[in-house]
């Protein structure tokens, strides 16, 4: 966290939390943009799994953006528009084994931002960046090198030039597009 430009405010807990999305939602408000990066992707066999196992992917990764986009939006609208980016998945177009229930969540994300325009009449609009490998020890949790190179991963650093980009204003006539981000793709100059 030391990392942060100055001026960034944090506030750390568990988004799966009622509770916690309620005090988040009051701190936050005032914004008018939004990025949904926290991401729940456990990598465990379907047959290892039940019902239990996919709420919590469900909760963590669809319904706590979903009630924090909805108690935010008064908030978003100041933006003029306001903007909300979700950072999703090349899982969603090409799922992989043991990622089934993290698959399905991030594209139910994607439905969330593409439904904004037409639930807000346009005072919010989103965007979903779907990234493929992204060098990070949550990667690293589940992939050695020998599975996906370092050259093969894309840079943290150019997933957050991404979407500086989605919130300046740059795309809003492309509102509801899902963007490809890999080291094989970028966002259009």
């Amino acid at each position: 966290m030391e990392s942060l430009p100055q001026g960034v405010l944090t506030l750390a807990g568990d988004l799966a939390s009622d509770t916690f999305r309620a005090q988040l939602s009051g701190w936050a408000m005032g914004v008018t943009s939004v990025v949904h990066n926290a991401g729940y992707a456990p990598n465990i066999a379907a047959e290892d799994t039940d019902s239990d196992f996919d709420r919590m992917v469900f909760e963590s990764n669809v319904i706590a953006p979903l009630d924090l986009t909805r108690k935010l939006q008064p908030s978003l609208a100041q933006g003029s528009p306001g903007r909300v980016v979700s950072i999703s998945s090349f899982a969603t177009h090409d799922p992989f084994p043991g990622f089934r229930a993290y698959a399905a969540s991030k594209s139910a994300l994607e439905s969330l931002v593409r439904s904004l325009p037409g639930e807000t009449d346009g005072q919010v609009i989103g965007f979903n960046i779907a990234l493929a490998a992204v060098e990070t020890p949550a990667l690293r949790a589940f992939a050695d090198t020998s599975m996906v190179p370092p050259e093969a991963a894309l840079d943290p650093d150019a997933v957050a030039a991404a979407v500086e980009r989605l919130l300046s204003g740059e795309f809003d006539d492309r509102s509801g597009e899902r963007f490809l981000l890999s080291v094989d793709h970028a966002l259009p100059s």
